[in-house]
């Protein structure tokens, strides 16, 4: 989701089915607003998600915020609208977005950070979030870490089924830090036909050391831990990163 030409306007349509079941993350995302937000107005508070793809987090957000998204694929963006037509939408790149507004709660979910290639650019987006952020404001963001990159892509390609259609993955390391994903959509279109969507996507993760370092300026890091609450371990391959603003 780096720039206006996005390689998900390919596959906005198949998004929602591919990603699957996403009531775990929002049973975790749901438990950690509750425990750990805080508002000093009086207000309806307000969330702004980066990358926020066809809405699906910030939908069981509606009833709790105000609710913006950033998003560079139009194609999504389009299906967010109708999901949420009371909602706010920006296509821009959230790596230099300014908004001219704060907020009480900014995420960045599904590994959306990780289409980031550069790890300058990840220093912009912490210091951007802290500068849109209300005092206690909360930050919460995941990732893929480096661990489930390099997994991934010895174990690649990878075919999933979803309704009767297929998706194969393919993940290729391209440097110490940058993994291409290959992603082949096979739509079954009535009987034994089938139409080819292809797309690539681009991945980068870096050490965990390295992001907190960074984080620690701007952020409170609260915790760093796996969706169940495991805490973080060399074997974590998704890791949500919970940060208040100092």
């Amino acid at each position: 989701m780096t720039g206006l030409k996005n390689g998900y306007d390919n596959i906005a349509g198949f998004y929602d089915s591919v990603l699957g079941d996403s009531r775990e993350t929002e049973k975790y995302i749901l438990n950690k607003v509750k425990e750990l937000f805080k508002s000093d107005h009086q207000s309806k508070p307000e969330a702004l998600e980066l990358g926020c793809g066809t809405g699906n987090n910030l939908l069981f957000l509606k009833n709790k915020f105000g609710l913006t998204g950033i998003d560079s694929s139009a194609g999504m963006l389009k299906i967010a609208q109708r999901k949420l037509p009371e909602s706010v939408f920006h296509r821009k790149d959230f790596r230099k977005f300014d908004l001219k507004k704060k907020f009480d709660l900014i995420l960045c979910l599904y590994d959306t950070i990780n289409h980031i290639t550069l790890f300058s650019d990840w220093k912009r987006i912490f210091g951007n979030v802290n500068s849109h952020l209300n005092k206690n404001g909360l930050f919460i963001f995941d990732i893929n870490t480096l661990h489930k990159l390099e997994f991934i892509a010895s174990v690649s390609p990878v075919m999933n089924k979803f309704d009767n259609s297929y998706l194969i993955v393919n993940v290729k390391k391209l440097n110490a830090n940058v993994f291409n994903w290959n992603l082949k959509v096979f739509e079954n279109t009535g009987g034994r036909n089938f139409k080819l969507t292809e797309t690539d996507i681009r991945e980068s993760s870096f050490e965990i050391s390295r992001i907190k370092e960074e984080l620690s300026k701007y952020f409170r890091i609260i915790k760093i831990e796996e969706e169940t609450g495991k805490r973080m371990s060399r074997n974590s391959e998704r890791l949500y990163f919970i940060c208040r603003k100092k």
